[in-house]
């Protein structure tokens, strides 16, 4: 007969998660794992198979979060308020106390295909809103895709080095207030 377990499965894999998110996968030893988790490492194996496999459903995990911040905003009305909105839920979201500083998928070089889908979301957006009319004919939807990029990049970055959500907050409004105006009448955040 089975020993049944005696730790919460849920919360061990939100440790997990956190340390993969602060140290990132390569850095990220079994020790260190079992240690947070407060798991002895056949206990690891036996729920959650190897590091590899507990990676994948701590990534899972951490996109179902407020954490992933592009899917809360590219449904905004105007392209402003789409890049407003992402920049104003990753201040929120990198300075939260919930868990480790700045973006996990900004953070670990593994997730680049997460980072990429990302983009491809923004781009998708801005692309729409030009041929709405909520950008201009000559914007370069690329070149503010990745200026979204860099700057969410940038925050996530200073998050990490300890910079508060005020000194967050004020980057984000320079950024949003170098955006190109759309149409006359386009809503403005």
């Amino acid at each position: 007969m089975a020993r049944p377990r005696e730790f919460d499965r849920a919360e061990a894999l939100t440790q997990a998660m956190h340390l993969f998110w602060q140290q990132g996968y390569e850095r990220t030893t079994l020790k260190d794992l079992t240690v947070a988790m407060g798991i002895s490492a056949p206990s690891l194996y036996n729920a959650f198979g190897d590091k590899k496999a507990l990676y994948e459903e701590a990534v899972a995990l951490y996109l179902t979060t407020p954490a992933v911040v592009v899917p809360q905003a590219v449904g905004e009305a105007t392209a402003r308020d789409v890049v407003a909105t992402i920049f104003d839920v990753a201040v929120r979201e990198y300075c939260s106390t919930e868990h480790p500083p700045g973006c996990f998928v900004i953070s670990d070089p593994l997730l680049d295909e997460y980072r990429r889908e990302g983009l491809q979301a923004i781009r998708a957006r801005l692309e729409r809103a030009k041929e709405e009319g909520d950008l201009p004919v000559d914007a370069d939807v690329e070149a503010l895709t990745d200026y979204v990029d860099v700057v969410l990049r940038g925050l996530s970055s200073r998050a990490r080095d300890g910079a508060d959500a005020e000194t967050l907050r004020a980057v984000a409004e320079v950024a949003i207030s170098a955006w190109p105006a759309g149409r006359r009448g386009a809503r403005r955040r």
